[in-house]
Formats: C-alpha cells, sequence, structure tokens
C-alpha cells in the first residue's frame, strides 16, 4: 500500500512540473500586439527584449530599420535624437534616410580634426558607437609614429602636410596649444627638441630677453628647470 502511494505521489508531482513546464511555454500570439512597455510592467528583468545585448547601441540599427519594428512601443523620439541630432527619424520612429544624417551633434564638418581630442577627454563616449578596429582602419593607414595620428598631417585651413621634424607644426601649436596638451599633457613630446638640456630649439618668443625675469617671478624655477640645468646661467 506505501509503494501505491509513493508511486501515486510521484505522479503527482510529475503531472504538476509538466504543468507548470507547458505553462511557461505557452502561446503568446494572443499578446502579439501587447506593447512591450505593457509586458516589462510585470515581466520586469525577464529579459523581454533579448537583443538588447551589450552590443545593441552599435547594432540597433539594423533592427530599427526593419519593417514590423516596435521601438515606439518602449521609445519616443527625442529618444533617438538624444544621440542622432542629424534628424531624419520621424515621430512614430519611423526613418527618412539611412545615411550619414545619423550622427551625434558632436561630429560637426571638422569632426575629423578635432576627434582625438575629444576622444581622450572622454573615450566612453566614442565607444558606444565605434570599437577599436573602426579606429585602426584609418590610423593603420599611416606609419608608425606621429602620422599615425591624422589630424597631424593637417595644417591650418589649407589642410598643409608637415613632418613634425620640420617644424611647421609650431604653427598649430601656436594657434591651439590646448589641442597639443590633450595628447602631450606634460610636455615631454616637445622637451625632446625644444629643451636647453638637449640643445634643442629654444620654444621661446625672439624678446624673450627683455621678459624672461617676469615669467620667472610668476611659474617659479620648478617649471623652467624642466628644460633648464642648475647650472644654466639663464636660470639666474
Amino acid at each position: 500500500m506505501k509503494k501505491w502511494f509513493i508511486a501515486l505521489l510521484l505522479l503527482t508531482v510529475s503531472a504538476f512540473t509538466v504543468q507548470m513546464a507547458l505553462a511557461d511555454k505557452m502561446s503568446h500570439k494572443e499578446y502579439a500586439t501587447t506593447p512591450i512597455g505593457e509586458c516589462n510592467a510585470c515581466h520586469k528583468g525577464e529579459g523581454i527584449a533579448p537583443n538588447h545585448d551589450a552590443d545593441w547601441v552599435r547594432g540597433h540599427r539594423v533592427v530599427a530599420s526593419r519593417a514590423g519594428k516596435n521601438c515606439a512601443d518602449c521609445h519616443v523620439q527625442q529618444f533617438c535624437l538624444d544621440c542622432h541630432q542629424g534628424g531624419g527619424i520621424e515621430a512614430d520612429l519611423s526613418t527618412r534616410t539611412f545615411m550619414r544624417d545619423y550622427v551625434p551633434k558632436s561630429h560637426r564638418s571638422n569632426f575629423l580634426s578635432i576627434h582625438p581630442t575629444k576622444a581622450l577627454d572622454n573615450p566612453q563616449t566614442c565607444t558606444r558607437c565605434h570599437d577599436q578596429s573602426y579606429c585602426n582602419e584609418c590610423h593603420a593607414r599611416y606609419p608608425k609614429g606621429s602620422l599615425r595620428i591624422k589630424s597631424h598631417l593637417m595644417l591650418g585651413p589649407n589642410g598643409q602636410k608637415y613632418s613634425p621634424g620640420l617644424g611647421e607644426h609650431a604653427i598649430e601649436a601656436r594657434r591651439n596649444l590646448q589641442s597639443c596638451q590633450t595628447c602631450h599633457p606634460d610636455g615631454d613630446a616637445c622637451r625632446g627638441c625644444h629643451s636647453a638640456k638637449t640643445g634643442g630649439t629654444s620654444p621661446h618668443p625672439r624678446n624673450w630677453n627683455s621678459i624672461k625675469n617676469n615669467y620667472k617671478d610668476r611659474v617659479g624655477i620648478k617649471t623652467c628647470s624642466q628644460c633648464h640645468l642648475a647650472s644654466d646661467p639663464n636660470l639666474r
């Protein structure tokens, strides 16, 4: 009798388990038109949108361009326009075009020249849409050294090319020294040539002898000693 009771109990438990499994796999056809936002009200953290993976920021445009997409169930137009400042996205999140309009407002016409500064200032902003291979496709075209940085190929509005060893970069440095300091904050790249310790070219203006004493008092000996030896008479 006891064996029969145990067998009946196991059968009941098995039937209940199967029923629960079938309930989990029930057809959701009747909910096909239900907005995902309503599903999320109850199904929190259960993967209602499983395609929103770690690479979703880069890959979502393919899904968003398909017919029958349901992006608008959870998102409004402004959510898209926070990044896609170029427009081209209607209120119902349909797209008029799939071209270069889809860029953030930071990607201005001169972005090719200034993007190194932006990238170093906040690299997370770039990696939201781009990976390292995207950068390498362009930077790898140039020989090793500073020419791998594409902005170093251009000088001024006419895009003249210069070699770092020929001195033309001085024009760009005087125009926007902060841009240089974004990559070279400690001045090491400059001191390799512009240092009294190495006998390189002086970075001081022609009237330096008449104004240098004013700078000594303002910046202190520590700044001067980065390029000058302690025995240098110019420090006195």
